[in-house]
């Protein structure tokens, strides 16, 4: 159990892969203007990363290695998670009209994620288990839905104080994001 915590915690906090590998740096600037849209994004992102890997793992197991056909793993997994994503879009329409728009508005960005083909490489490239793989992509979605939240309050504050104008908006933001970034490093020692 205190292995698995670790994991969550590792994955989600110090080895996030936005800030360790620079996976979904755009997507977190662009999804970090308010509260309530940071909110969607993460929440879509870790539902995706939920029913898309399985699907990956699946696949990965039943077809991919058998046929030997690792050489077109990144095209089969773009593949996986435009179907995967799209056929759970046209599940949820049986929701309230009010969230099926906002589902609508973000599929796009959804897909454009680059985390969720991170992790299925990754996976491919570290050999995981199932129950591993799931917790690795669940944490990575927790990881950046936490990042999402600080970039998200960040970006408030700045624009809420007086910033030099050669400093304002992106710069502000990614030098913040840096100094955010070493402060989680510094986690990274515990046990």
């Amino acid at each position: 159990m205190n292995e698995l915590f670790g994991l969550l915690f590792s994955v989600a906090l110090v080895n996030n892969l936005v800030l360790t590998n620079l996976v979904g740096l755009d997507m977190q600037i662009a999804a970090s203007q308010r509260m309530n849209e940071a909110w969607l994004v993460g929440l879509a992102t870790i539902y995706c990363l939920a029913i898309c890997l399985p699907a990956i793992y699946l696949f990965d197991h039943l077809i991919i290695i058998p046929l030997s056909l690792q050489y077109l793993d990144l095209l089969f997994y773009v593949m996986l998670i435009i179907l995967v994503v799209y056929s759970s879009q046209q599940l949820m329409h049986r929701l309230p009209l009010r969230i099926q728009k906002q589902i609508d508005t973000l599929i796009p960005v959804i897909l454009i994620n680059p985390i969720l083909l991170a992790v299925a490489l990754l996976f491919q490239k570290q050999n995981f288990s199932f129950f591993r793989l799931m917790l690795y992509g669940i944490s990575t979605g927790i990881g950046f839905l936490f990042l999402l939240l600080v970039l998200t309050c960040l970006r408030e504050r700045i624009e809420n104080n007086n910033v030099p104008k050669p400093f304002r908006y992106l710069p502000i933001l990614l030098i913040a994001l840096g100094i955010f970034s070493m402060g989680l490093m510094g986690l990274a020692g515990l046990k």
